[in-house]
């Protein structure tokens, strides 16, 4: 168990009348489900402050009652966060504008993926309520109510149209219960903010509030005072004292001012969220000691605290993403700006990889991948330039090609395959069409079937005989280095998602009693009575990438006999005690939805893959159905 993770506290079983407390009878199924979801929460936490004594402890008796409670209803985990209110006001120095860019959505994304994570292994779910505390302090830093409507009907049209369907929105008028069923306009909007506002001041700040003794006393409210004066430096750089008639020390004192009235405020709407939705788990981007709320970081990736109404996105080539001031990334030369929609969208590392004769909008994809759509109609991929397009794959995969005309012709598939590279074929030929062929697995195990995947690289068990140095004949895996898919036709809806997990995103969440450099020393062993019954031994586990020498995952998910109606496949890790651990281990992460992208197939998709820096699986789908495949290794 690693340090981040929670047992039940009482073991799940009913006990001997030792004491009242020690009768009592835990529902154990439920309690242990929890516990699961729990830790789910946990893996997206943010670390407790060095200068804040750690209180998870107390927060974990907290948070599980009120999981396990839903877990035996069998309802679905109502998780709350107070977020996105909007954008700073320095959209010179800090931030791409007043609206919503690639970073909101990618935080959206990113906490749509843990309730998915929920999901996963709980079937109501989860929802995530965010709670747009924008009209809270929009006046206090002057930004008027109408960008507070905006930020936030925006928010709203990226949730609908990513289809981040764990994600609802709440405004201050259903915490104040007035209007609570009343689409509101902007015009209305703005008419009723400073109402709001006023109720909310009124009718949720506690009597006798000493603001500044709160400060002094407790710890996680002054942690949220020092970043409001840390943020506030940087978003009101320019409000009072540009115009020179506003000493520094006056302005010091102004934002110190500002920050106390936030934080009043911030405890009335506290307090709205507390009493109106006390059953719900409470999520917060601000650090704490854990005891009463789950702090958790809203970006992915994200080195420190921060979110994306405070700072502009960056995306490398090889698939990171950086967070920084808008005039950082302004003044790199290696960086450039992009745009969509024609307002600001992101930043990305120059690359020639991205410069191309058609039109085209390359995107990143949530965690991992690019997404290219062409920008003008009736844009062939014949003239594609696979070269380029290769390199993309190697550094970012897996790279989806949609919208583009002459996707499903055959013939073009096989040259623009042959033009990225030397295709390999099977013995079933050059393509192989993956659909449901219920129990006729034609020597492929559960490929061809409407069944869950393990995770794999593909090619593991394409071999032959070698002589090794010591003169011995050894069964030898050549695995290609890319595969090149066509959607046919579309998945079912919700179902029948490929799944791809990338390398550096697996050792980025790796526990911390596991290196990269303790993975890379061991080799592994798998075998199955399918694929000729196939053995192969002495397999590492890390490798080098053939181009770019970043260290790559090569591995199998064990596939025992009860997940599959087809071969088992058995995985061991050679020569160390903890082989299941590490396996266990390695599969958690590889379907974390930090780490894995679901790709949903539309008809006429390409999808390509670097078959080395990925690892991929298939979701089930509903038997018989039309869903099909084509693929080439190259």
């Amino acid at each position: 168990m690693s340090a981040t993770e929670v047992q039940a506290p009482f073991a799940p079983t009913s006990f001997s009348a030792l004491s009242p407390v020690e009768s009592i009878v835990f529902d154990a199924k439920a309690l242990q489900k929890a516990t699961e979801i729990l830790n789910v929460l946990y893996r997206y936490r943010a670390p407790v402050p060095e200068s804040v004594e750690d209180r998870s402890d107390e927060g974990t008796l907290k948070f599980l009652p009120l999981i396990y409670s839903r877990v035996k209803a069998q309802q679905a985990i109502q998780l709350i966060l107070p977020a996105f209110p909007f954008k700073s006001p320095n959209r010179k120095n800090k931030v791409l504008g007043s609206l919503p860019d690639k970073g909101e959505e990618t935080a959206l994304s990113h906490l749509n993926g843990l309730c998915a994570a929920i999901t996963d292994i709980y079937e109501p779910g989860a929802i995530l309520t965010i709670a747009s505390d924008g009209l809270v302090y929009n006046d206090l830093l002057g930004v008027p109510d109408s960008e507070v409507y905006a930020y936030g009907q925006c928010l709203r049209q990226i949730v609908l149209d990513q289809e981040y369907k764990h994600i609802q929105f709440i405004r201050l008028q259903h915490l104040l219960h007035v209007h609570e069923d009343m689409p509101l306009d902007a015009a209305t909007y703005e008419s009723l903010a400073g109402t709001f506002r006023q109720r909310l001041v009124e009718n949720y700040t506690p009597l006798d509030y000493d603001c500044a003794a709160s400060i002094r006393e407790d710890k996680d409210v002054c942690a949220t005072y020092r970043g409001y004066i840390k943020f506030l430096t940087k978003d009101l750089e320019h409000t009072f004292v540009d115009d020179g008639s506003v000493s520094k020390r006056s302005h010091k004192q102004k934002l110190e001012s500002i920050a106390k009235d936030m934080i009043v405020r911030g405890k009335a709407f506290a307090e709205a969220i507390r009493k109106n939705y006390a059953d719900y788990i409470r999520l917060s981007i601000h650090p704490s000691a854990g005891s009463t709320k789950i702090s958790i970081k809203v970006l992915p990736l994200a080195l420190h605290a921060v979110t994306p109404w405070h700072s502009s996105p960056c995306f490398t080539v090889d698939g990171r993403i950086e967070y920084g001031m808008r005039e950082v990334f302004d003044n790199r030369e290696d960086v450039e700006l992009v745009h969509k929609d024609g307002r600001p969208w992101y930043y990305r590392e120059k690359s020639d990889l991205y410069t191309w004769s058609e039109s085209v909008e390359i995107e990143p994809q949530y965690p991992c991948g690019l997404i290219i759509r062409p920008t003008e109609s009736n844009t062939s991929v014949t003239d594609l330039d696979m070269l380029k397009l290769r390199g993309l794959v190697q550094e970012n995969s897996p790279v989806v090609l949609r919208g583009f005309n002459d996707t499903r012709d055959k013939e073009l598939f096989v040259k623009k395959a042959e033009e990225m590279g030397t295709p390999m074929p099977w013995k079933f030929g050059l393509i192989l069409e993956v659909k449901d062929h219920g129990t006729e697995s034609q020597g492929l195990n559960n490929v061809l079937s409407a069944e869950w995947m393990p995770f794999h690289y593909d090619g593991l068990f394409k071999v032959k005989k070698e002589i090794n140095a010591d003169g011995k004949e050894v069964t030898v895996s050549c695995p290609p280095k890319f595969q090149f898919f066509t959607g046919m036709t579309p998945s079912p809806k919700d179902t029948g998602f490929t799944l791809f997990s990338a390398s550096h995103l697996v050792w980025h969440y790796l526990p911390q009693n596991y290196t990269v450099e303790q993975l890379s020393k061991l080799s592994w062993t798998v075998r199955t009575t399918s694929f000729d019954e196939a053995k192969i031994t002495d397999l590492p586990l890390v490798v080098p990438h053939f181009a770019h020498n970043r260290p790559c995952l090569r591995y199998h998910e064990p596939w025992p006999q009860e997940k599959t109606a087809f071969d088992p496949t058995y995985v061991t890790i050679q020569d160390v005690p903890n082989s299941a651990e590490i396996c266990q281990m390695l599969d958690s992460l590889l379907h974390d939805r930090r780490v894995a992208y679901w790709h949903s197939w539309e008809e006429g998709d390409w999808v390509l893959s670097d078959n080395v820096t990925m690892m991929h699986t298939r979701s089930s789908f509903t038997a018989k159905s039309d869903r099909c495949l084509r693929r080439i290794h190259v």
